[in-house]
């Protein structure tokens, strides 16, 4: 992200590079990505553990999501949280939303 969005200086540029660490270095994990980036300014490394519930909760109403994942833009935690809301109430979660319907929730 740049300039544009209000972020950063006129022609500099904020990027994020993450990946789920796989060979004990995230060093070595984000070198493709670093790659792609150019002279780098500035940069900070961060490793975060995850975590993932043991059971799917249907046996005993314990419905945990996951940890958040490296994605930047939440794919997985999204999936993970539709997963979350059919195993509690045993329905998808229906995203149809009629635009003439909602006038009255503003």
């Amino acid at each position: 992200v740049g300039n544009g969005l209000c972020v950063s200086a006129p022609g500099v540029y904020i990027a994020i590079v993450s990946t789920a660490m796989e060979k004990g270095n995230p060093d070595d994990d984000i070198i493709p990505g670093l790659k792609l980036l150019g002279p780098i300014m500035k940069r900070f490394t961060a490793v975060s553990n995850t975590y993932e519930p043991v059971s799917d909760g249907t046996q005993d109403k314990c419905f945990i999501s996951s940890s958040f994942d490296a994605t930047s833009h939440f794919e997985d935690d999204v999936t993970d949280m539709l997963s979350l809301y059919k195993r509690v109430t045993g329905e998808d979660l229906d995203m149809n939303i009629n635009a003439d319907s909602v006038e009255a929730d503003y």
